[in-house]
């Protein structure tokens, strides 16, 4: 896409979020060539995303908005060191976000076991001999570039896509493969949060109408009962029930409908909740309001999260165990702790390596140190550790 914005040779080219959805390694290939496209072509950029480190990387100067407002612009190495406004503070400080430790506590018994697991599309295998356990009220984080096998291994978990090898254990008892096999009170049980709130919801529906489908589905709730459970599941989101309980989904913020969803997952009373990509459209101070929520939420109702993930920031904020799955496989797993401790399988290192910091000569240091071989290039960690498998 940059290739054909390229092509008829502009003097001005805005780029619209264009790493958002990408995994790190894929978007330090991706801003590399943007960067160097732009240079080249002695093109004048604007750059808009909600990445602070992303911005740190691209611009030559920084514009912060609100609402609409200009709230300060200044060069960027002046504005990441000394940012003069308070909302642009809190904007440097959100990366920070780390729940409350579970202190002595060892961890429960696995809710959900994922046993052995190998899967295909067709003739084409995806999935080998994946193995996960998540243990009950906690989370684990499961990280990789696109293509990994992390959103196969969720549909494998939900019953979308039956196991060619191995089996799923929930709650002590194997699944059925496909969902419709499954008991309605076990399906209640485990619930998923998408990626993209804009198309898990229907744009015509209500929000008494999305919340309250799975309130009537699984739970039988009908009139006044009905309708008091969608008010107190739109407090539990934070969200005002007069306010917001009558509105279309295109009448909310990406937040907003983000929680919504939640909502409706949580109207299930579900056990077990998958979590996919749920932050990643989201700007920074709205997804730590989410991994603020959806913590607060497991520790009050005792959830289980299998949280798929490309920002290795929200694992550390939100992951108490780690899995980090390459071409299917799963390479490395262990408590958080020991996943960003050396020594790290090489995969694992290349990943910790790709996430940018607020440095604004990280990116060039980076690029110098892969092209004299002292950190693996994507390719090289991929050979290395499927050499290891």
């Amino acid at each position: 896409m940059t290739a054909m914005a390229m092509a008829c040779k502009p003097d001005l080219i805005i780029f619209d979020e264009p790493t958002t959805a990408l995994d790190v390694t894929t978007q330090i290939e991706v801003l590399a060539a943007i960067r160097d496209v732009v240079r080249e072509h002695h093109t004048a950029a604007i750059y808009i995303t909600h990445d602070l480190a992303v911005v740190a990387q691209m611009a030559d100067r920084i514009k912060v908005l609100l609402k609409g407002s200009e709230v300060e612009e200044a060069p960027s190495r002046q504005m990441l060191s000394a940012p003069r406004e308070a909302y642009t503070r809190s904007l440097w400080a959100v990366r920070d976000f780390r729940p409350a430790p579970r202190t002595g506590e060892t961890a429960p018994a696995p809710i959900l076991r994922i046993e052995n697991v190998s899967a295909s599309y067709g003739a084409v295998p995806v999935l080998h001999d994946v193995s996960i356990a998540v243990p009950r009220g906690r989370t684990v984080a499961v990280v990789g570039e696109s293509g990994s096998g992390k959103s196969t291994t969720a549909r494998v978990v939900m019953g979308l896509l039956a196991p060619t090898r191995g089996q799923v254990v929930f709650d002590g008892r194997p699944l059925p493969p496909a969902s419709r096999a499954r008991p309605r009170d076990l399906q209640r049980r485990m619930q998923m949060i998408h990626q993209m709130a804009d198309t898990a919801m229907n744009p015509r529906q209500r929000i008494r109408d999305i919340i309250g489908r799975p309130l009537d589905f699984f739970l039988g709730l009908r009139g006044r009962a009905r309708q008091d459970r969608i008010r107190e599941l739109l407090a539990e989101i934070e969200l005002e029930p007069d306010r917001f309980i009558d509105r279309l989904p295109g009448e909310l913020s990406g937040g907003q409908k983000q929680r919504v969803c939640i909502a409706r997952a949580l109207a299930a009373e579900p056990d077990f909740i998958i979590c996919d990509e749920v932050t990643s459209a989201l700007d920074q101070l709205v997804a730590k309001g989410i991994l603020r929520l959806l913590d607060r939420l497991q520790r009050e109702r005792d959830l289980s999260y299998l949280f798929i993930t490309h920002d290795l920031a929200t694992v550390k904020s939100i992951a108490d165990e780690v899995v980090v799955m390459q071409q299917g496989r799963v390479v490395e797993s262990g408590p958080k702790e020991a996943m960003f401790t050396p020594p790290h399988h090489p995969y694992t290192e290349l990943l910790l390596s790709s996430v940018p910091e607020m440095d604004p000569d990280w990116l060039t240091g980076l690029l110098a140190e892969r092209a004299a071989g002292r950190i693996a290039d994507a390719e090289a960690a991929a050979q290395a550790s499927l050499g290891g498998a």
